[in-house]
């Protein structure tokens, strides 16, 4: 194989003329590819909805869509953001105070007082992010497999608890559960407006329409929140769906 030669070594202003339009045709390259990306943004920005745009501001009222996920995290990242986006969506809440015991730490927490299906128990303290992904899960996913699969609204939401100090599986030692951040919400069962409640345990393996609402609510809820458990995942799961905003981002 030829050695590589530099063109014209006794012509030293060629070879700066090389040089030169190699810097050119690098820099020409570069702005149009930013060009590119620009007029793909705009064109993204028009064309799709802004549920699957991580850039477009989170409301209530948007469906779940691709970027969900990553917008209600960053909100909730944000004490005031995530108060201003529960605020703009009807959800009226009080604060809870700020609270350490031992391995348990609760800081920027708040109780859902109304605009959704009424928690029960009421007096549920969640972090402010925890308290918008389950807002949006109950507005665009609960609601909307309600109506869809069982041609009614759910008025109530049972859970075990949000806030606890325990580890995981309330076991003595090992990994800290998100309850014990009041990062986390232990969903029961649904209560329907004609009296019905469709309960997790018992329904779960129901073929029926109780079923697929159940499952159409879990798979809703991987879209919002980081980790949401079933039934699927593990026997102690078996009576609830854990949803939570500060874990590993798992499915199942």
């Amino acid at each position: 194989m030829a050695a590589y030669r530099v063109p014209h070594p006794d012509k030293p202003h060629i070879a700066h003329h090389a040089r030169r339009q190699t810097l050119v045709a690098r820099a020409v390259g570069f702005l149009l590819m930013w060009l590119l990306v620009g007029v793909m943004a705009f064109v993204a920005d028009r064309a799709i909805p802004g549920q699957h745009l991580p850039w477009k501001k989170l409301t209530l009222v948007d469906p779940v869509g691709a970027a969900t996920k990553v917008k209600a995290a960053r909100a909730g990242a944000d004490p005031a953001a995530c108060r201003a986006v529960l605020a703009a969506g009807g959800i009226e809440f009080t604060e809870a105070p700020a609270h350490s015991s031992g391995f348990c730490t609760v800081s920027d927490a708040l109780r859902i007082t109304s605009g959704m299906a009424p928690l029960r128990p009421a007096d549920a303290q969640m972090t402010c992010k925890e308290a918008l992904a389950l807002a949006i899960w109950e507005r665009q996913v609960v609601q909307t497999a309600a109506f869809a699969e069982l041609d009614q609204a759910v008025v109530g939401i049972d859970h075990y608890g949000s806030y606890s100090c325990r580890r995981i599986y309330g076991k003595e030692d090992g990994q800290v559960s998100e309850h014990a951040l009041a990062n986390a919400i232990d969903v029961a069962a649904f209560r329907l407006a004609d009296g019905t409640s469709i309960s997790v345990l018992k329904d779960w393996n129901d073929t029926g329409s109780k079923g697929r609402f159940l499952h159409r609510v879990r798979d809703g809820a991987c879209k919002v929140f980081l980790t949401t458990l079933s039934p699927d995942y593990n026997v102690e799961h078996a009576n609830h769906f854990h949803l939570d905003m500060g874990g590993w981002p798992k499915c199942a």
